[in-house]
This record gives C-alpha cells, structure tokens and sequence, in this order.
C-alpha cells in the first residue's frame, strides 16, 4: 500500500492520542480525514496541519459514533481506518449505556459501514487498552500479553449497577475497553469483512500534547494532565497510583497505529500491547524537581528515590518486535509533556 495515494481515516482526531495517530500518518505520507464530533473543536489542529499541505488534511463532523450510518460515506474514501474514538472518564446515571454501551456500538458501527461501503478499506486498526487485559486478581509478578483478558471489569459494573453502588470512573472505562475489543473480534470472526483488523492496547500514555495549547482551558481531561498537574504543583501526592502504573509514550502509540496498518498479513488479528515499563509518580516529580530546580518550591518533593514497585506487570515486548518500536524513555518522556504545554501553564 503506497502512502502517496492512500487516505486515512481517523476517528476521534482531536483526541490526545488521535492528533498524533494523524500525526503519524500525515509525516509518513498519507492524507487523513479526521472526525470529531464538532469539526469547530478541530479548526486548531487543522491549522497546525495545514504544514502538510492543504488538501492533506480535513475534519468530518460527526456528532455521535452510535448514528445508523454515521461512517457509510466516510469509508467510501479511505483505505484505513484507525478507530480511536471512544468515551472516556464521564459523570452517568446511566455507564452501561454511556460508556460501556457507546464504546461497544460505535466500534461497531465503524465495523459495519466499513463493511457495507468500504470496498477499498483494506485494514482498521483500533485503539483499545490495556485495562482490556488486566486482572484483578493477578499477582503483580504475574506477566500480562495479548493472550490475557480483563475477566472481571464488566461483571463488577454490572454488580454494582445491580446493587445501586458507584464504582471508580476507571472500572466503567476498563469494561467499555474490554467489552468493545470482545465485540470486534466476535464481529470479525462471525462477519469476515474483506479489510484486515488490529487492535492497539497502550497502557498510561504520556507525551507531547497537538497542537500544543496555548492555555490552560486548551487542556483536555487526558492521562498526560496528571503528569502536568504534579508540574503546576496542583497535585502534591506523589504517593497515588493509578491503574497499572505502567506507561507509554503517546509518539510510540500513534507509530503502532501506522505499522499495524502497513503490517498486512503479518498484523492482521493480532493484539498489541504498547508499554514500556512500570513508573511512579514518585519518579516522575524526582524527575521534574532535578528537571526544574526553579519549582522546588511547586512540585512536590515527597520522598525521593523511593520507587514503589509497579502494580501489574505488562508485556509490551510484541510490538517492539511485531511494529519496530523501540520505547522511549520515562523521563524524555516526561519533558516532552511538559514542552508541548509550557505556553498553557504556570
């Protein structure tokens, strides 16, 4: 598949992840057409892409990832498609139907119109997570891969749902990653499309942010905001932990996005987990404190050098050597974060 004349199909482009998955494909080449549910929220990063060239780049609006045929003409245009779109942390009185529900049926619904209208896709490559492949219950010694399922995620929402007890936003989200990356593979099993599919699993993404805000309004409620608040000094706990405590840098995500969809054969039906290593927010404000020494007084100090060991432990050897990713760094890392925001915070 040549770049020159191949169109990509991004949903969810003014996303953390999905501006450097367009990124991605946009310097290796390829002309993307990014969704966003209001194509206003996207005119910036269209401006910043606008580099590329102007035909290179364009937004579709599309307002809601559920509509019946929300995507039927999209697909007409593109040869890949990276489906990036997805809810996220939210407030619901309803999370089955708000995050778990629209996860699953928008991940179908790019599915479906690919195809029913898609004859020249030829590969979808999807973003799911780690939190798709995390047990409970595994020790922290226990090596996660592609092989392992979160089993427990939806039934503990559906519990609490049942018994009327508010869950953590984090267990909505771990089982809409887990129940939509189900439904694709049973769709791709029982259906059979003509594309090939890949799904991409990042475990806590950082790196730089696109465009790079201008303000603190700019900032979206993303995983990278957590590494910025310990800058800013709004967050002074860097005994928290979240998740797995393994991460991966958002430009390592967004490649994997475009050598799953140059893979072929060799990618098609895989899983990818993209994670470097285990980290502490210990760590990273050690970092930002030597880093920063003018915002000693800012960051948090905590007690440096005491690393807690990571919660989960996650294999991300598949894609080092599947998609030619070499990680990057924790602390290069970091300070990407931070340049691409220097402008929006204090």
């Amino acid at each position: 598949m040549s770049s020159e004349n191949s169109r990509v199909l991004v949903t969810g482009v003014n996303g953390y992840i999905g501006a450097q998955v367009a990124n991605a494909f946009l310097e290796a080449g390829y002309s993307v057409i990014g969704t966003s549910r209001k194509a206003a929220k996207a005119q910036k990063l269209k401006d910043f892409f606008r580099k590329y060239g102007e035909d290179k780049f364009e937004v579709a609006e599309v307002a809601d990832l559920e509509d019946e045929g929300a995507f039927d003409e999209l697909v007409k245009r593109v040869d890949v498609i990276a489906h990036v779109a997805s809810p996220t942390f939210q407030q619901s009185d309803d999370p089955l139907r708000d995050i778990v529900g629209k996860a699953v049926n928008g991940t179908l619904s790019v599915l479906r119109s690919a195809t029913a209208h898609g004859k020249n896709v030829k590969h979808i490559v999807v973003t799911s997570s780690v939190a798709s492949i995390i047990n409970s219950p595994n020790p922290p010694e226990y090596s996660h891969t592609e092989k392992d399922w979160n089993e427990t995620a939806f039934p503990t929402v559906q519990r609490s749902i049942e018994n009327g007890q508010p869950l953590p936003h984090m267990l909505y989200y771990a089982a809409s990653k887990v129940e939509a990356e189900r439904a694709l593979w049973k769709y791709y099993a029982e259906v059979k499309p003509h594309y090939k599919l890949t799904t991409i699993l990042p475990s806590f993404v950082l790196g730089p942010i696109l465009p790079p805000p201008g303000s603190s309004s700019e900032l979206n409620d993303t995983t990278a905001l957590m590494a910025i608040d310990f800058y800013t000094g709004k967050n002074q706990d860097p005994t928290f932990s979240f998740g797995s405590n393994n991460f991966v840098s958002v430009l390592d995500v967004a490649k994997a996005h475009l050598k799953a969809a140059e893979g072929g054969d060799k990618t098609d039906g895989q899983r990818y987990i993209l994670s470097a290593r285990g980290f502490s927010f210990q760590e990273m404000v050690d970092i930002f404190r030597k880093a920063y020494p003018d915002r000693k007084d800012i960051i948090a100090e905590g007690q440096p050098g005491l690393y807690p060991p990571s919660s989960k432990t996650i294999d991300g050897s598949k894609a080092a050597r599947d998609l030619d990713i070499v990680y990057a760094g924790f602390e290069s890392t970091l300070l990407e974060t931070i340049d691409s925001v220097k402008n929006a915070v204090q």
